[in-house]
């Protein structure tokens, strides 16, 4: 056999063994690089819509046990039940809140029905209920049927079944909680039947061409998915690491096959409500950008094979240094020097071979630099991704926070408007007698100390039934007008004597920044601002004064941002979440406080176009900020 015979043998198999290696390992390297992260994404996004579905499920449940606490509000006399009148007037309170409340009832411990249900046959006759899905009357019926009432009453609360409800056949499921009223006779369970739609609009949200997110009941059957508009059927979906009909007990990411269908996917559990979120594809589409590198290795050997048997062909009589050269050059690129480059020495052939060799592995570089672009891409995507999942489920606890604690005010109020009439009539008549036998009394009567007992607690009582009427009378946009947030500050500070707090150690310190005005109250607002600077002073007398930080500044010449912080005892964890609520204190020590002021606050803010934020450590102090829209077309203050 001839020399070139053998040289040209010699570098096709040089060259094709290498490359093939190179080829190979690239390949494996990539598979498994590229399928661990196709596995953390889909466990990723899978996890985060367990996390919505549990979070979506927890704050029904959550409007169910608040709205529960509204039928003692509605009795007539202490110890006893309210009206029939009153409860229905509660469930279609509680069908309003929620536009995916489909029919809501109550049912005593024994199961039985209380009151009629709340739901509507064509709900798309009212504006405001337009959302809601029309319930048949025997649609309604399902609601005992498939409440989980046992479950309620053992623990609290429940949640049902996934069924196909309704005349459109969607799949709906009951939630019920279990509560005591305080007029006694039994425990009673309120029960709300809920469309999943706003699950399965989502899902489909997040499921794209090649990606398909699916939610499953506790049996593993289908009840929303990306793949599937309208789920008119509830069948069982084959779940990896679980017996059909079962779901797996928690997070696993596994390659299975669903018919003939080839498919990686990862499952999380919606805990603690039995349910489960799948998100699968197929391993072709998984493993997409693996085919293509390994055409491109295949194309490259096969350039590198002819290359090599050309050269061999014409460069047969050149041996010695420059082929040791060659050789060496090759051993680096297999080993997996890509950078190494062989010298380009003469025109002849042996340098075009060298030239090639140079650019099979500048090619190579360039595809492996290009798998690490795309890994760091995805990672950099899959971090956004998580950051806007986070930031958009923290934004909707804090409205849902709002909304709610919006709506016990205006519940509240609503209460004492009812009331305060029939409470001043007779309240007015005993304390004008009271009054009248304090007069007539003399001095040293051993009735005075009693009286002057019922003068003070009848005059509390009529200022909490004032402040209650006061929530009813909603003042927004009576008597606006621009205001200078910075002198209804300071006006503030005057009104509470900015000697006494300078007595109790208070140091009083101002950070105002320009700022436009904002449309308000200024009455309104400055009440406000009093309450909270007399908070603020309460919380720090007890430490022998403190620090009492008044903060002004614009955001964007659009928002008028208030701070008011101090340096006192602080707020509890477990107190914070409630500071608003009506008639809640943590003044244990005397009786002056009603627990109504930050009530007030939060009312006058929000009648007035404003938010209000908290923050406080315990130990270290509490920041009250107050945002108000600014008034357009206003000069900065200066």
């Amino acid at each position: 056999m001839k020399l070139r015979t053998k040289l040209t043998l010699l570098a096709l198999a040089v060259s094709a063994l290498r490359v093939a290696l190179t080829g190979y390992w690239s390949l494996r390297i990539g598979r498994g690089a590229l399928r661990t992260l196709v596995e953390e994404n889909e466990l990723t996004v899978a996890k985060q819509v367990a996390g919505y579905a549990s979070s979506h499920v927890d704050n029904m449940l959550s409007m169910l046990r608040v709205d529960a606490r509204i039928l003692d509000l509605t009795r007539s006399a202490q110890n006893e039940p309210p009206s029939l009148q009153a409860l229905n007037q509660v469930l279609w309170l509680v069908y309003h809140q929620n536009d995916d409340f489909c029919a809501v009832a109550m049912f005593d411990e024994h199961g039985a029905l209380i009151g009629k249900p709340a739901s509507l046959e064509d709900p798309g006759r009212y504006e405001s209920l337009r959302a809601h899905e029309p319930m048949r009357p025997t649609d309604v019926e399902g609601v005992g049927l498939m409440a989980p009432l046992g479950a309620a009453l053992s623990t609290g609360q429940g949640i049902g079944p996934i069924f196909l409800g309704g005349p459109l056949r969607l799949p709906h499921v009951v939630l019920a909680v279990a509560f005591d009223p305080s007029y006694g006779g039994g425990k009673r369970i309120l029960a709300a039947e809920v469309s999943l739609k706003r699950l399965a609009n989502y899902v489909a949200s997040l499921s794209t061409a090649d990606v398909d997110v699916k939610l499953l009941d506790g049996r593993g059957r289908l009840f929303a998915a990306g793949s599937i508009p309208r789920v008119d059927k509830l069948e069982q979906q084959r779940v990896p690491g679980a017996r059909e009909g079962e779901l797996p007990p928690g997070e696993i990411v596994a390659e299975y096959f669903n018919g003939t269908r080839h498919l990686i996917g990862a499952y999380a559990p919606v805990a603690p409500f039995g349910l489960g979120a799948v998100v699968d594809k197929t391993m072709t589409d998984a493993l997409r950008p693996v085919a293509v590198i390994r055409w491109a290795t295949l194309f490259w050997m096969v350039v590198s094979i002819i290359v090599a048997s050309m050269g061999a062909w014409l460069v047969a009589r050149r041996l010695s240094d420059r082929l040791a050269a060659l050789g060496a050059g090759s051993k680096q690129i297999a080993t997996g020097n890509l950078e190494a480059r062989i010298a380009e020495e003469g025109r002849d052939e042996l340098a075009s071979l060298a030239a090639s060799f140079n650019q099979m592995a500048s090619a190579l570089d360039g595809a492996r630099k290009k798998i690490t672009q795309q890994t760091n891409e995805i990672m950099a995507w899959n971090q956004t991704l998580e950051k806007r999942v986070e930031e958009k489920t923290t934004e909707l606890r804090q409205a849902q926070d709002m909304l709610l604690r919006s709506r016990s005010l205006s519940a509240l109020g609503e209460l004492g408007a009812g009331v305060a009439h029939e409470i001043n009539n007779p309240l007015t008549g005993a304390l004008g007698i009271v009054q009248l036998l304090l007069a007539d009394l003399p001095h040293g009567h051993p009735a005075l100390p009693l009286l002057q007992d019922l003068e003070r607690e009848a005059l509390r009582i009529r200022k909490i039934v004032q402040n209650m009427l006061r929530l009813s009378q909603r003042q927004s946009g009576t008597d606006t007008t621009p205001v200078e947030l910075a002198r209804v500050l300071d006006d503030a500070i005057e009104l509470c004597g900015p000697s006494e707090l300078a007595a109790a150690g208070i140091e009083v310190v101002r950070k105002y920044e320009p700022a436009p005005q904002v449309r308000a109250s200024a009455t309104q607002i400055e009440e406000a601002f009093i309450q909270l600077i007399q908070n603020a002073r309460a919380a720090m007398l007890g430490q022998r004064g403190g620090k009492l930080t008044l903060e002004l500044k614009a955001i964007e010449n659009k928002l008028v941002r208030v701070a008011i912080s101090d340096t006192g005892a602080g707020i509890t964890p477990e107190n914070l979440s409630r500071i608003f609520d009506p008639f809640f204190t943590t003044k244990t020590s005397d009786r002056t406080g009603s627990g109504l002021g930050l009530s007030f606050v939060h009312r006058i803010v929000e009648d007035n176009g404003g938010t209000i934020h908290v923050e406080s450590t315990p130990g270290a102090g509490t920041k009250f900020t107050l945002t108000f829209p600014a008034d357009a077309g206003r000069a900065h203050r200066t």
